[in-house]
């Protein structure tokens, strides 16, 4: 159960405009907004606070307003109208500007710089919505339970598009690109990784600074996740291209086309991390009680990780902070799988001890071998997949924060 204190806040934002006193409230459509937008010739606005609402640990009203105005120089040069965001439950209030025609992804980053964490967007037409400066972070609390819940929902999401696959040239062409390009970006993958695997047979016992550059660039999560990574890139910045952002319930209709193309790309990228990993020595490291860390599910999942960073990022530094937060994720999700399998095999040993110790004959080591490999690859299979789930539900909600 998530907890009361972790739930988002309801607020609101209340702007005075030409004399004119306008509210706007998250998921909830303002005909006075829409009149505003309109005046100005405007498709869309943000509202961002100057200073974070703090709950019951508020500060005094003189320190709220130098912040604000500290954060205020922050702000980039173009016309802002001054408001205020407040929260309905217990009527903390504080500063904010609201702007026109400006990109989720732009209003992001100034209220990264800004120092919040959310900020309010709105559509002519549809509803306010509410979101939060961080791309990767949750709009819930953070819990085994909320994990788990949303792994499992990815996991039907993403079946539900293997199961609607046949939609694929569709999805490819709402995605502003087109079927051949997408055959080329196949042949493109499958190529490199099959040349680079057979390149990267070659150099064992060579040494210097261009093999350590060719294994790092070839290695497995890293080819596919840069070239997929770029394919999606370019079809991101097209779709910044639009007219506006998508709401979010245009977004939701959006995903339906959007996920088979997605599902393609994750299939193309596993298939390249196997030909990479079937054709060279994968480098791994032992780890006192976890084992090894190389193979195809860890590498297919930092390279499933490794997507969105190279995709959406504009920067250095937005490259570098999402890569980071992909990277933890990326590692953990790694641990976790090293760590179910560990606690598998001491499940297996203890029930086989127990077995030997009840059945009045031997049980054949090439049995237990079997039966072990059996549980190892289905606790692996099964561990990986709960993974993937989470990582296609975070993927979905990337693309639908844009």
């Amino acid at each position: 159960m998530t907890r009361q204190k972790n739930k988002k806040r309801s607020v609101e934002v209340q702007l005075r405009i030409d004399g004119v006193e306008l509210t706007a409230m998250p998921n909830t459509h303002s005909a006075d907004l829409d009149r505003l937008l309109e005046r100005n010739g405007a498709h869309s606005f943000v509202f961002i606070p100057l200073a974070r609402l703090r709950g019951k640990k508020k500060h005094k009203e003189s320190q709220v307003q130098a912040r604000a105005g500290k954060n205020r120089k922050k702000l980039p040069a173009r016309t802002w109208f001054d408001g205020n965001l407040r929260n309905t439950a217990d009527g903390e209030s504080v500063p904010g500007v609201l702007g026109f025609d400006i990109r989720r992804r732009d209003a992001r980053t100034i209220a990264e710089k800004v120092g919040v964490k959310q900020f309010v967007w709105g559509a002519h037409g549809a509803p306010a919505e509410e979101h939060l400066t961080k791309i990767f972070e949750d709009d819930d609390a953070y819990s085994w339970s909320v994990a788990r819940r949303r792994a499992f929902a990815g996991l039907q999401d993403a079946y539900a598009t293997a199961l609607d696959i046949r939609r694929l040239p569709r999805a490819v062409e709402e995605s502003q690109t087109s079927m051949d390009r997408f055959r080329q970006l196949v042949y493109l993958v499958i190529g490199v990784a099959i040349v680079a695997g057979l390149v990267l047979m070659a150099l064992p016992g060579t040494e210097g600074g261009l093999t350590t550059v060719t294994r790092i660039a070839f290695y497995p999560p890293v080819m596919p996740a840069v070239l997929v990574g770029v394919y999606l890139r370019a079809l991101m910045q097209k779709a910044e291209a639009q007219n506006r952002d998508f709401t979010a319930a245009e977004a939701e209709d959006n995903w339906t086309l959007v996920a088979p193309h997605l599902l393609a790309l994750w299939a193309l990228c596993f298939v390249a991390v196997l030909l990479l990993t079937w054709l060279q020595t994968v480098p791994g490291t032992d780890l006192p009680f976890l084992g090894r860390t190389d193979g195809a599910s860890t590498s297919f999942i930092i390279c499933v990780w490794m997507l969105l960073p190279i995709a959406q990022s504009r920067g250095l530094n937005s490259l570098l902070s999402s890569g980071f937060e992909s990277g933890v994720a990326a590692l953990v999700s790694i641990f976790m799988i090293r760590l179910s399998l560990f606690i598998t095999n001491l499940i297996t040993d203890t029930i086989w001890g127990v077995v030997a110790s009840i059945v009045p004959f031997d049980i054949p080591e090439a049995v237990q071998r079997i039966i072990n490999a059996s549980v190892n690859v289905g606790a692996e299979v099964f561990f990986v997949a709960v993974l993937l789930g989470y990582a296609w539900l975070k993927t979905r909600q990337q693309f639908m924060r844009l």
